[in-house]
Order: C-alpha cells, then sequence, then structure tokens
C-alpha cells in the first residue's frame, strides 16, 4: 500500500500515475488542489494566489488535455509593472520603451556592464540579491527586481541564495534589452508563461478536481499526528492507523519532520531552521466591468502593499456574475506577522483606490480573504545544508517528500506534477 499525503497537485499526480498500485490518499482539507484551489461565493471566483498553467513538457500537456478536454482557454499573457504613473509590459527587462528617456537609457547602459568580464573568487556563491545586480544592473535592479522581489518573498534578498532563479527570471540579450528599451515590437514574448492555459470555468480547481475523479475516493478532513516510521504506521487525528510500504508526502517539510517519530534532534533542528513566507490574497467582487483586458500587474513600489494585483474574468469571464468585475491583491509577509493583522482588508482597499484599481468603496459587493500560511520557500544556505540530511533520513524510512514544499523548493505547478509523475515511477520500480 502507498499512502500519499497531502491531495495538491504533486500528491494527486504521484496517485494519478501508480497505474492501479493500491494507494490511498490523505488530506486535511475539506477539498483536494493544495494551492491550485479556488473559493467560490455568489459567483465570484477567487483562486489561492495567481496560478496560471504555462506547460512545457509535452506529457503534462497531455495530461492537461486528457483531464480538461474543451474547458481549458489558451491566452496569451497580459502581464505589466506599475512604475509611478505609468505601465511597462512585462517582462520589464525587454519593455522599458514605456519609462522616461533618462530610465531607458540607465537601464540598457547598466545591463551592458554586467556583460563585461568580471573577476570572481572561486567557489563564491552569489546571494539573490548580488545576483539580481550581476544579471541586470543597478538600474534594472533598483527599478523593479530588487523592490519586487522583497515584497513578494517578505525577506531581506541579501540573506536568500541565487540556486533558483534563472530558470524563473529570463536574463535578455544585450539586442533584446536594446530593442526594448527602443520600443521595436517584433521581439518574441519573452518568460515561460507568455501564453498559457486556464480552465474555462470554475477557476484553478478544475485541474485538481478532475484529477481526483480519476481515483478513488480522496480521503478529505484528515489531518496527519504521527508517523510510526519503525511499524511503517500513519497515525490520523481521528485515531485511524494507516500501514503502508511506502508514504509519499507533500506537507510543509518542517511540519514532516516534526511528525516522524525516530528522527533526531539533528534532523528537526535542520527542519526548524527552514524558512518560508506567508501570502494572503485579497479578493474584490466590483460592480460594473473593468475598463482594461490586462491579466495581472505586478508593484514594485512600497507605498502599495500589494505586490501584484490580478483580474480573474480577464483570464476566464465565467470567474465573476454577468456585469460584474473583480481583483485580487496579494500580500507577503513573514511568518511572525501572519495572519494580517486587524484592519490590513481597509488598508489593501485604500492603497486599491490610492492606485486607481477601484474608484471607491461603493463599488465593493463582495469581499473575500484567502490565507496561505505557508506560500514561498526560501531558498538559502541554511536550506542547501540542510535538505541532504532531512532527504536521506526520509528515505531510509520509506518516506518519499515531493511537491513544492516536502521538496522546499520553488517549483511550478507542472513541476510538480512532473515530480509526482517521477516518484511514482520509482514506487513502481520498488527503487
Amino acid at each position: 500500500m502507498i499512502v500519499v499525503l497531502g491531495a495538491g497537485l504533486a500528491g494527486l499526480s504521484t496517485a494519478l500515475h501508480l497505474g492501479g498500485r493500491a494507494c490511498a490518499v490523505i488530506e486535511r482539507e475539506s477539498e483536494v488542489g493544495g494551492l491550485a484551489r479556488s473559493a467560490c461565493q455568489d459567483g465570484f471566483c477567487f483562486d489561492f494566489a495567481g496560478h496560471v498553467l504555462h506547460l512545457r513538457d509535452e506529457s503534462v500537456r497531455a495530461l492537461v488535455d486528457d483531464l480538461l478536454g474543451e474547458d481549458q482557454l489558451h491566452v496569451q499573457r497580459s502581464a505589466w509593472v506599475r512604475c509611478g504613473d505609468r505601465l511597462v509590459p512585462y517582462p520589464f527587462q525587454t519593455n522599458v520603451h514605456a519609462l522616461p528617456l533618462e530610465d531607458r537609457v540607465a537601464c540598457v547602459a547598466g545591463f551592458a556592464r554586467t556583460l563585461l568580464p568580471r573577476p570572481r573568487a572561486p567557489g563564491a556563491r552569489l546571494s539573490f540579491h548580488d545576483w539580481i545586480l550581476d544579471s541586470f544592473g543597478a538600474a534594472f535592479a533598483e527599478r523593479f527586481f530588487l523592490p519586487y522581489n522583497e515584497k513578494c518573498l517578505a525577506a531581506d534578498l541579501t540573506t536568500l541564495s541565487a540556486d533558483w532563479p534563472e530558470r524563473a527570471i529570463p536574463r535578455p540579450s544585450l539586442e533584446e534589452a536594446v530593442r526594448g528599451a527602443l520600443g521595436i515590437a517584433d521581439l518574441a514574448p519573452v518568460g515561460g508563461n507568455a501564453t498559457f492555459r486556464y480552465p474555462r470555468s470554475g477557476g484553478m480547481r478544475r485541474l485538481p478536481e478532475a484529477m481526483a475523479r480519476r481515483l478513488p475516493p480522496v480521503r478529505k478532513e484528515a489531518r496527519a499526528l504521527r508517523i510510526d516510521a519503525r511499524r511503517r504506521v500513519l497515525e490520523l487525528a481521528d485515531g485511524t492507523a494507516l500501514a503502508y510500504d511506502a508514504l509519499v508526502a507533500t506537507n510543509p517539510l518542517p511540519e514532516l519532520i516534526a511528525m516522524v517519530s525516530d528522527l533526531g534532534q539533528e534532523e528537526r533542528a535542520a527542519a526548524a531552521r527552514l524558512r518560508h513566507s506567508s501570502l494572503a490574497c485579497f479578493g474584490f467582487g466590483l460592480r460594473g466591468a473593468l475598463p482594461h483586458e490586462r491579466h495581472w500587474v505586478y508593484y514594485p513600489e512600497k507605498r502599495y502593499p500589494f505586490h501584484r494585483v490580478s483580474y480573474p474574468a480577464n483570464i476566464a469571464p465565467s470567474m465573476t456574475p454577468a456585469g460584474m468585475s473583480s481583483l485580487s491583491a496579494e500580500v507577503s509577509y513573514a511568518p511572525d506577522r501572519f495572519p494580517p493583522p486587524a484592519g490590513e482588508e481597509e488598508r489593501v482597499l485604500a492603497a486599491l483606490i490610492e492606485a486607481g484599481e477601484i474608484e471607491d468603496a461603493g463599488r465593493v459587493v463582495l469581499r473575500r480573504r484567502l490565507d496561505l500560511p505557508c506560500a514561498y520557500v526560501l531558498h538559502d544556505e541554511v536550506r542547501r545544508a540542510a535538505l541532504p540530511l532531512l532527504f536521506r533520513a526520509l528515505r531510509e524510512r520509506a518516506i518519499f517528500p515531493v511537491g513544492r514544499f516536502a521538496t522546499w523548493s520553488y517549483l511550478s505547478m507542472e513541476e510538480a506534477i512532473l515530480q509526482g509523475k517521477e516518484a511514482a515511477a520509482h514506487l513502481r520500480r520498488g527503487s
């Protein structure tokens, strides 16, 4: 028996790819999906953070086509960066033609200097802060990359490592940067989500729900308390004990380590030092249509508490009732500041009005806050040292971490699905 702890995309993918091997999926929430859930109320639908499907792997594209069929949209991205009173097309690094001339010159000149040979000490590791400066130059960094990522990750970037951003933040060629500064419009779309897919109705939750329908019933509202690794038994809060041959875990790694009965102080201390940030999504249902067709806007400026505002119905019209619209503002927090303090919703609403996103509070017909206590895992030197120790200890006990939080890695939805597929392949081989 394989037990899968967590019915997010990684856990459901594992179960789906096990090829009929006996499997039980355990989920503590009342619905499947993990981060890919959606909350719907009075005809308005909001995702837990902004999620779109940008798929590169042919097997995942085939799976999504099989699961969603015609119930999916193929969308050309409309994303922007708010700089003062200007909107710059995203990616920022290839579109600064929207900025004043002196800013464009500073950005391109600074980027060009990053292409010159620079001495570096052998074995030196850059912080995320320094990687941004080295990759884009000071002007690009100061106008977008540094303030935006500080807000999004709710962390000091000098304390984070640079072992993840290259695949998430595209670096242009000098020609692309220059052409972008000149406003030459024949550039190919840049970035992994230049085009993306999205469910036609019901929000992103439709994908994990479709996966779950292919499986035996997921056991929901089942909270795992303890893993007896010696006996290979998972103990639930309701007193149930599930015996397993292998346990696939998708819950946050510090939580997982704390649950394993026979781990020592070294592993527990290493897991306790892992860092993350939290997120609240403030959703507002609005009377009337939006005056634009943008999908989302990044907000690097510190005067706004949110780092991104997205517009669900501009991606899928079914996300709001007819004649209505909505937006979702994402605000990140250090864990010691989470959940948001009293009055935070009003502060976010006031900032949205100041930014011109909402004309006045009288237009709001619905409010919905979605909390993600563990949203972004933080890559740092502590993580680099801890993961080999923790993964080795878990594997020795037939416990296999899969997905963003169990592997403590910055993963896309596609990568979570692929990790589940890979874990299932190993389990089928008995390796």
